[in-house]
């Protein structure tokens, strides 16, 4: 009887798509007041969204101690009609 073998992985080799989208961001491009003016912006995620987002956090704050979480509210992709976030951390040097 033969046994099926299985490979092994380590943790490093363990990787993210860090592609987030999102559906929204307010206020919109069309927006006439400042930036200096805004009180809130608000970025509107579908569900699917919402769990990849928080998947990147979970896995980028296992290292870091902050985030930045930074919204391309200009940048529309013309493929699906969403936005992109990038999640980034400031280095020390």
């Amino acid at each position: 009887m033969k046994q099926s073998r299985s490979m092994r992985h380590s943790a490093s080799a363990v990787g993210i798509d860090t592609n987030v989208r999102y559906l929204r961001v307010y206020p919109t491009e069309q927006t006439k007041r400042s930036v200096s003016d805004l009180q809130t912006v608000d970025i509107r995620l579908s569900k699917e969204q919402a769990i990849h987002l928080a998947r990147v956090l979970l896995v980028v704050t296992q290292g870091w101690d902050e985030v930045d979480i930074t919204a391309y509210r200009f940048e529309k992709r013309q493929a699906d009609g969403t936005y992109r976030l990038t999640i980034t951390s400031q280095v020390e040097t």
